[in-house]
């Protein structure tokens, strides 16, 4: 994956981690909105975001055909369960490993 793709499929997981923060830390997000009503605005758009990545890293994850089932399937579950922090790890490592994982079992 290139380096822009990568900087590109992370903005949703750092918004998606902020908006965490913002949950934990209702103080921290007063900077920007006094008003907890715009919550009701921002929860679409970064749930839009968050599922695009998903699903775009899933289709990925699963085009590689020469990577056991059971390794994809275990990273599918991280990714759904656990995406906010999974995908940072799957975009910046995992997905060259698998890359060069699967060129290696095809040769």
């Amino acid at each position: 994956m290139k380096s822009l793709t990568k900087i590109l499929l992370s903005i949703p997981s750092i918004i998606g981690l902020v908006y965490i923060w913002t949950f934990i830390n209702p103080k921290s997000i007063a900077w920007f909105s006094k008003n907890i009503v715009s919550y009701e605005f921002q929860s679409p758009i970064v749930n839009s975001l968050v599922l695009f990545q998903l699903g775009y890293l899933i289709f990925r994850l699963w085009s590689y055909k020469n990577i056991e089932k059971e390794l994809k399937s275990e990273w599918t579950f991280l990714l759904i369960f656990f995406n906010v922090v999974t995908c940072l790890i799957y975009i910046w490592k995992k997905d060259d490993h698998f890359e060069l994982m699967n060129q290696k079992l095809s040769s």
